[in-house]
């Protein structure tokens, strides 16, 4: 079975949705818990596949600590 990552990223009050491993696919999702089922609809939809004939793992990326508090500073 084939194993895709979803990658989220903050933008703003959304959440930055791509999948590496399949080149193309970019979303957004309002909160985090939606990220599988939108990439996994997604990589169903573009590769022409069952949605249940693979696995995604979902991998948020969020800033460093450091880097927050650099933002927070700024302001």
């Amino acid at each position: 079975m084939n194993n895709y990552t979803a990658v989220c990223r903050r933008s703003g009050d959304w959440w930055a949705v791509t999948v590496p491993e399949v080149k193309g696919i970019h979303s957004q999702v309002r909160r985090l818990a939606e990220a599988e089922t939108m990439a996994r609809e997604a990589i169903a939809l573009f590769l022409d596949v069952a949605s249940d004939s693979f696995a995604v793992t979902v991998r948020p990326e969020v800033p460093d600590a450091e880097d927050v508090l650099d933002a927070l500073r700024a302001r």
